[in-house]
């Protein structure tokens, strides 16, 4: 069996709304400490402009614009990550997938670095609503496969 696919990774609704989520809880938070118990805390107002900032970060993470990924495997385990922010942005490299990808039902959290040694390592989260129903399936099926391969190696 062939573990070549082609995925397109695009921006997920589940992400975004857990980020929103997150930063009015931590705005929520601000309020109660700030406002309504500012007098039980050491240093209410400091640490409730912490926490606003926390959360209008989040909230402004939620908000961005999201990138488009296109990740390519070959049949021989070659990964390739597309970034394509915009309309003609479009950035490509050939990356290894790290120890420490994780796949679940839901979502996989790919770790991905450079093919140079010491390069950088991308996190990138892929929920099953960001890809096509399919491509999940067989994008699910690569990663794990490339996984075993590695392990099996190493």
């Amino acid at each position: 069996m062939s573990i070549a696919i082609s995925a397109i990774v695009g921006p997920s609704r589940i992400h975004r709304c857990l980020l929103a989520g997150a930063g009015l809880s931590l705005l929520a938070a601000a309020f109660a400490v700030g406002v309504s118990a500012a007098a039980r805390f050491h240093f209410g107002p400091l640490q409730a402009l912490i926490l606003a900032a926390a959360g209008g970060a989040l909230l402004h993470a939620g908000s961005g614009r999201a990138k488009m990924h296109r990740i390519d495997i070959s049949g021989t385990g070659e990964v390739v990550l597309t970034v394509q922010q915009g309309l003609h942005e479009r950035s490509a490299a050939a990356v290894t997938l790290m120890p420490g990808s994780v796949v679940w039902p839901p979502l996989m959290l790919l770790r991905l670095g450079a093919s140079v040694p010491g390069g950088r390592v991308l996190v990138l989260p892929v929920w099953r609503d960001s890809v096509a129903p399919g491509a999940w399936r067989a994008l699910a099926v690569a990663v794990l496969a490339l996984g075993r391969r590695d392990m099996d190696r190493g």
